[in-house]
């Protein structure tokens, strides 16, 4: 009977020890093809009850981790073995500074090159430009094994994404799985748009961006994306695996010997 108790005790505390480095959550892997080159860059999302992580293999070599119980945002630069780490009254503070002196230095904007400019602008109006607007196309193709429903994404009568959206069940994952990226997505746009202009590779956060007429994380997910630009093509995303999954708990750790970088204010100015 001792035998028993403790053969039991030991097996719960197999259990528990775990749940603390293991707990479900949701996989995905796709791949972005740069049509004019054909190279291709690799992404994996890991998606458990209150943390994301995205992985951007290629000239992005990048990852980003959301904790949603501590707000806390990271940015992983993997090329310079460096991070860059915020909560939320620090991003509230940073962004009111970065604000403060993109307008001191807006009076020199008329003799700025034009990548620069656009960099401002973003800073002081990251939600500015045309609503975009979404419409079925008919284009409702198989993706791999999945159905879906295609969309065009219009930008002031431009076609600038098309998208096959497969539904939650017919991907095999329940809606509630997506809570955290799509409270991630809440957080980037109240307050990350103003400070990512100044990260390493800022460019790519676009992906974690898109308004509020979009029927991603409504109607599903999209498992092909192909985006446009002035009428042509320019690449294209296609999920090639989406699975629950038992997610360990270090995959959401920084890797060991990258040092942690403060948002430099000055590169503002180049």
């Amino acid at each position: 009977m001792i035998a028993l108790k403790r053969l039991t005790l030991v097996g719960l505390l197999i259990c528990l020890s775990l749940s603390v480095w293991a707990e479900d959550g949701v996989f995905i892997l796709s791949k972005t093809k740069t049509l004019e080159n054909g190279s291709v860059a690799v992404s994996e999302i890991y998606l458990t009850a209150n943390k994301m992580l995205v992985k951007n293999s290629g000239s992005d070599n990048s990852s980003i981790i959301f904790d949603g119980s501590t707000e806390v945002f990271t940015f992983i630069d993997n090329k310079k073995k460096e991070y860059y780490q915020f909560d939320k009254p620090t991003l509230l503070q940073l962004k009111e500074q970065i604000k403060m002196m993109a307008k001191m230095m807006q009076q020199f904007a008329a003799n700025m090159p034009a990548e620069q400019k656009s960099k401002f602008d973003q800073i002081l109006n990251p939600s500015s430009g045309d609503m975009m607007t979404y419409k079925t196309n008919g284009k409702n193709d198989k993706i791999g094994s999945w159905k879906t429903v295609g969309y065009d994404g219009m930008n002031d009568g431009n076609k600038v994404l098309q998208m096959n959206i497969a539904a939650y069940n017919t991907l095999g994952v329940n809606e509630s799985q997506f809570a955290i990226m799509k409270q991630m997505m809440n957080y980037f746009k109240d307050n990350l748009q103003e400070v990512v202009a100044l990260l390493p590779t800022g460019g790519s956060f676009s992906q974690l961006n898109f308004d509020e007429n979009s029927p991603i994380l409504k109607d599903g997910i999209p498992v092909k994306t192909i985006a446009y630009k002035e009428g042509e093509a320019v690449n294209e995303n296609i999920v090639e695996s989406l699975a629950k999954k038992s997610i360990s708990a270090d995959q959401f750790n920084i890797p060991a010997g990258y040092k942690q970088q403060q948002i430099n204010m000055q590169s503002m100015g180049r």
